[in-house]
């Protein structure tokens, strides 16, 4: 027998940096991932990984990390856990902090995959256009991202902030882009079931993403 009936779903868990971050990520990993069903919780700290962590307390940081962890499992099995960190600069420097990452948490007893978004989350909001209209019908859509490689925008949420103005809007009186906004815009893209490529433009960092959900 492979499990016991009624025994608990286990966790998914996905901790990071920022709560808005933490949950838009669990809904695109929910979108990806249906199998994993009501398993996946956030938790709100630790707020930092590894970055800007010198090398010396690293290990220290992942102790404490497992430590949160653990209490979790020690109430719900843990099937695995996405760690989120921006990568605050432009590709491939995502690769080089999801390798840290990862080999900093390497001794937790469950797979860690690391979500890095280079340069920001914000990055891979410029792939979905339509989800950002339907998000703020006042936005304008970001048309003429199409194609681009995203993964050279520097400060891509100050970009994505400037991109949604419409034409001859003041920034100091137009509502345009908060963090708080990320978890609609997630929602979005999965109700327009805008998750499967092909995509509005390139980002090699989000490719990650998706690769690592999908074959967690």
């Amino acid at each position: 027998m492979t499990g016991k009936r009624g025994a608990p779903q286990r966790a998914v868990v996905i901790l990071g940096e920022d709560d808005h971050d933490r949950q838009a990520i669990k809904i695109l990993v929910a979108a990806l991932r249906p199998d994993l069903g009501t398993g996946i919780q956030t938790l709100r700290k630790p707020m930092t990984l590894v970055k800007n962590v010198p090398p010396e307390r690293l290990p220290n940081k992942a102790q404490r990390g497992g430590a949160l962890l653990r209490a979790v499992h020690a109430r719900r099995p843990i099937r695995c856990v996405f760690m989120h960190e921006d990568a605050d600069a432009v590709e491939p420097a995502h690769e080089r902090l999801i390798t840290k990452i990862e080999e900093c948490y390497s001794g937790l007893p469950w797979p860690v995959h690391a979500v890095v978004p280079a340069w920001e989350t914000e990055t891979w909001w410029f792939l979905f256009p339509k989800a950002l209209k339907a998000a703020r019908p006042s936005w304008r859509m970001p048309t003429e991202y199409a194609g681009r490689d995203l993964g050279k925008l520097r400060n891509a949420k100050e970009e994505l902030k400037k991109a949604l103005l419409p034409t001859g809007s003041k920034p100091a009186t137009f509502k345009t882009y908060a963090e708080a906004d990320s978890v609609l815009i997630a929602e979005k893209i999965v109700a327009l079931e805008l998750l499967a490529p092909p995509w509005f433009a390139r980002s090699a960092s989000w490719l990650a993403f998706v690769r690592k959900v999908t074959e967690a």
